[in-house]
């Protein structure tokens, strides 16, 4: 019975390297299949800073699975109703954030996983969760569902960092460090280079690498992205798209002004050098 792969997970666990972006407050399914045709390999759907309700997220995984590419999601908290509503709407990636200790994690494996290594309530109903296909033998979708689903920590708080040989444990496919939390909590806001935050993230790439769980980061800058990957991290989140479109039209707009500019000139330079203008 094949319900739906999770490519992102099957990427990371391959050891390859996964790019991908921020919607920001995008609803449109265009921009997923866009995202999707430029060649990224997931977009992150992110409800904790952004106002998307549960109905549009599930449009957007949906459009996401269509385009061939496995959403990322975020959830604001820890939360029954939320881990299960978003994992039966088809969502198989989830980034947890503001994890600070071990018992949220083992709430989180609790909820999301099926038995054996949680209980996840039972809701085989032919919708998203199992791509609109009758399920036959429950056990099997269950074996399925634990396997391609994908946890996610955002490590941004202290209390993370101290605790973090217990938060990655089985269970936890992937890592990323939230470098504004982190240094706003260590009282360094805006401070991402500060010695704390910068030792606070080689100490999760560390461990990630030690126990086999793949590591990310959150890089706004195309040109820091060779560095981080030579360093170890297999998931980069560029920006949003709302970066790739105020970028795109600038661009665009600065080519235009010097292309008028120089226009002028060479206009200005053509009348000057008419013969009625050298009398």
């Amino acid at each position: 019975m094949i319900l739906r792969r999770n490519y992102l997970k099957e990427t990371l666990e391959s050891g390859r390297i996964a790019l991908g972006c921020s919607l920001n407050e995008a609803r449109d399914p265009g921009v997923v299949y866009a995202v999707a045709a430029a060649g990224l390999d997931t977009v992150f759907i992110d409800q904790e800073h952004n106002l998307h309700n549960t109905e549009t997220v599930f449009d957007l995984v949906a459009h996401a699975h269509g385009a061939g590419i496995s959403p990322l999601v975020r959830p604001p908290q820890i939360d029954y109703a939320w881990i299960t509503r978003l994992l039966d709407g088809g969502c198989q990636s989830l980034l947890i954030p503001h994890v600070r200790h071990p018992s949220e994690v083992e709430r989180l494996v609790d909820f999301a996983f099926y038995h054996p290594y949680g209980r996840r309530g039972v809701a085989f109903v032919g919708g998203a969760g199992v791509n609109y296909q009758d399920v036959t033998s429950p056990v099997d979708a269950m074996q399925w569902s634990n396997d391609n689903l994908l946890i996610a920590l955002v490590i941004e708080t202290p209390e993370a960092v101290e605790n973090l040989d217990e938060l990655l444990v089985p269970g936890v496919g992937l890592a990323l460090v939230g470098h504004g939390d982190l240094a706003q909590l260590y009282g360094v806001p805006g401070d991402s280079r500060h010695r704390l935050v910068v030792e606070a993230q080689e100490r999760v790439r560390t461990l990630c690498a030690e126990r086999g769980i793949a590591y990310g980061v959150f890089q706004p800058n195309p040109h820091l992205v060779a560095a981080e990957i030579e360093s170890g991290a297999q998931l980069i989140v560029h920006g949003g798209v709302f970066s790739f479109i105020r970028n795109s039209v600038r661009d665009f707009r600065e080519t235009v002004d010097r292309a008028m500019v120089a226009g002028s000139a060479r206009e200005l330079s053509r009348h000057l050098s008419e013969p009625s203008l050298r009398r």
